[in-house]
Parts: C-alpha cells; structure tokens; sequence
C-alpha cells in the first residue's frame, strides 16, 4: 500500500469515528506529499461536506466551481483550513493550513492570507513565538504587495502580540505605524483600534497622560461614527486611567456613563464591565464595602450570564477588598474561587494571578499575629506611639500593595482578554 493511500484510508477512518477535524488533518497532510492526487482531494472535499463545517462551507465551495478553482490544491486546502479555524479546531486548521503552504502558490496575497490565519491558529493554541512568526511574514507580504490596509491590519496584530509578551517599547512602534496608516487611509474604525492599543500601552508603561489622551480620541472617533458600544468601552479605559491618576472624581463620572450606556444597550458584559471598573475605583478610594457591592454585582450578572471569565473578575475583585477589610477567610475563599475557574479556562495566566493572591495569605496572618502578640519587641520603651495604631500602619503596608496589584490588573487585564479576538485574519475568498 502506498503512502498516498494510507493517508486516504485514515482520512476515510477518522471521518467514520466523527473525529472529521482529524480526518481533514490526514486528507491534507497526504496532498501536502502530493498535490496532484485527485483521490485524496475529492475524498477531503466530501469529508468536509459530512462535517459540521458544510454550512459555512458549502457557499464558498459553489463560488470556488464557479471561478473554477475547485481542482487547486492549494485553494481548497486553504479554505477548508481557514473554515477549520473559524470552527475552533485549532490544531487541525494549523496542519491543514500548513499543508497549504507545503502544496504552494505563486500569488503572495494567498500565501499572505493562509500566513494570517496560521498566526491566529497558534496564538489561539497558546503558541505565541510560532505566531508572531507567521505574523511577520503577514506583514512583509502586504509590505510587498503595498496593501496598506493589509500592513495596518498587520501591525494592529503585531502590537497587540507583543503587548501581552510585555514587549511595551516594540508593541508602541506597532500601534504608532498602525494609527499612522489607519490616517493615510482614513480609516476610523482602524485609527480607533491603533488609538486604543496605544492607550493601552502607554498604561502599561504609566504614561498615563498619553493614556487618557488616546483614549479620549476614541470616545471622539466613536461619537462622530455614532458606535454606543465602543464610546462606552473607551470611556471604561478612560476611568481606569483616572483612577490610576487618582482622579476619583472623574473615574467615576466615566464609569458612571460606561454603565449608563450598557444599560441602554442592554449590553450585560459590558454592563458587568462598568459594574467592575465602578468596583476597582471605589477599591482605590479605600470604600471597601461600597467596592463589595460593585462586585458582588458583577458576580451576579456573570452567573446570570453563565460567562465563567466574568465571575473570575468578579471573585478577584471581592477578594481584594476582603482583604483590605482583614477578612482573610474570605478572601481566600474568593482567590481560591478566581483559581479554580482559571484552571477551568485554561488560562495560564490568570492561575498565576490567582496563585499568587493565595501565596500572600500565611505572610499576612503571620504578619499580623507577630504585631499583635509581640508589640513591644518592635516599639521602643519610651515611644509613645499606639501599638494599635503601629500594627495599622504595618499591616497597611500590605494592603496598600494589594491595591496597587488590583489597579495595575484592571487596567491591563481587558486589554489582553482581547487580544485574541483582536487577531482577525483576512479570509481567502477576499484574496481570491
């Protein structure tokens, strides 16, 4: 039995046990040796067809016969790799849209489409080095073709890539050629993304000056274009700044209206949004029972959402002011909560944010019960000071730390809950 032929018969296998993300996988791997095999392109095809891919699939295969493109390996690879990623299936859309690429065509803007995807699959796969790769690549092809909206997009990827590496200096050049090009071609959507990634980062970085101005040219970018969802949004970012200015006053007054207008929306994510940034600058004001309450809110609404990344925000939010409040129990309680619903989602980095609030727990209860047994070993005999009042300040020392770690998460933690979303390849109907 050939090779060619093995590779036909696990395809057909998998496809009989259901596993039909599997069986493209195999179907693609095979053309990838050889292109010409009309056998295992037919046999992908009907596969594909027999899979929970049909519906969206189906269209574009229709306009494939009708460009007359059905019988190039390369483009029916491509298409049903990208169709694969779009369904989720993340690891089999990599060897597929990879075989792709192992099959070959002479035009760089499909090469540069299948280059997108590939990028979006293994950031997706948590793959970030091999990502960026691909997403370089992306960026040379629309460099050489001169596709403007194609490097925009691009560098929008790159800078948010990098972002979440903490590579803040490379991130801000990205965002920087991102807005520039975004102007050039009077896109307001795109110099509305650029404006917000590089407010984001400048966060990051504390240049919370340039912060609030980018993200105030959004709120104006979003009123002329009429976008309610994306002025509410900015005028969040904006809050979060504020508060990190220790501007109070207009902290509020921004997260006050972010919530006003979800409410209008009847947008309840980004309602539980308002609700948790309202939380995080009451947090700031040292209000710990009125910060409770936002976040309680935010727990409800998340619950009532069955949106699992919500109630995790909403079990750190609570268990922050438990803590500031000496509820160490609880607050454990809470972090163990965020850290368990971080493994549930997979999410490597929220665990580390989690587990990191746990480890603190023995510190501080040492740390309090060394100050209220042992007073006088740390207060001379003379002092006048209150023992009382000298634990205060000493256990203050903690939860002035826990608030600077809260506010630092919620400026920057949006952001990268969206960078995944933000990595949108262009697909390869519009490169065809």
């Amino acid at each position: 039995m050939s090779f060619l032929q093995a590779y036909f018969r696990q395809g057909v296998a998998l496809q009989y046990l259901g596993r039909h993300a599997d069986a493209l996988a195999a179907f693609a791997s095979g053309l990838a040796q050889d292109p010409k095999s009309l056998q295992l392109l037919v046999g992908m095809v009907e596969a594909a067809m027999k899979s929970p891919l049909r519906d969206s699939l189906e269209p574009t295969y229709q306009q494939l016969q009708k460009m007359k493109l059905d019988k190039s390996p390369f483009v029916v690879v491509s298409v049903i790799g990208q169709e694969l990623l779009t369904h989720s299936f993340h690891g089999a859309s990599v060897v597929v849209l990879e075989a792709g690429l192992k099959i070959g065509t002479c035009s760089l803007k499909l090469r540069g489409s299948v280059f997108s995807a590939l990028s979006s699959a293994y950031w997706s796969l948590g793959n970030a080095e091999k990502s960026m790769a691909y997403m370089q690549q992306d960026l040379e092809v629309t460099k050489t073709l001169g596709d403007q909206s194609g490097e925009c997009r691009a560098h929008g990827n790159l800078g948010s890539a990098l972002f979440s590496k903490g590579s803040y200096r490379e991130a801000l050049a990205n965002h920087r050629n991102q807005l520039v090009l975004a102007m050039k071609l009077k896109d307001r959507e795109a110099a509305s993304d650029a404006l917000s990634s590089l407010g984001h980062v400048y966060t990051a970085i504390g240049d919370y000056p340039n912060a609030l101005a980018s993200h105030k040219q959004c709120v104006l970018l979003a009123r002329q274009t009429q976008c309610q969802l994306s002025e509410a949004r900015q005028l969040g970012n904006m809050g979060a700044v504020y508060t990190a200015l220790g501007d109070f006053t207009n902290a509020v007054q921004c997260h006050e209206q972010h919530l006003d207008i979800a409410k209008t929306l009847e947008k309840r994510r980004e309602e539980a949004r308002a609700y948790s940034n309202l939380g995080s600058a009451y947090h700031s004001q040292r209000d710990f029972d009125k910060a409770i309450s936002y976040h309680t809110r935010v727990l409800e609404l998340a619950q009532e959402l069955s949106d699992r990344a919500i109630e995790m925000r909403a079990f750190a939010g609570l268990g922050h002011a438990a803590r500031c409040m000496q509820d160490l129990e609880r607050a454990r309680q809470h972090h163990q909560h965020q850290l368990e619903i971080a493994q549930e989602l997979q999410d490597r980095a929220a665990q580390g944010r989690a587990s990191s609030n746990l480890a603190e727990y023995p510190v501080i209860r040492s740390h309090l019960i060394f100050h209220t047994y042992n007073p006088l070993q740390i207060i001379h005999p003379s002092s006048s000071v209150n023992p009382t009042v000298l634990q205060s300040i000493s256990t203050d020392s903690y939860l002035h730390a826990s608030e600077k770690l809260l506010c630092s998460h919620v400026l920057v933690e949006f952001k990268r809950r969206c960078i995944c979303n933000q990595l949108f390849p262009p697909t390869l109907q519009a490169a065809l």
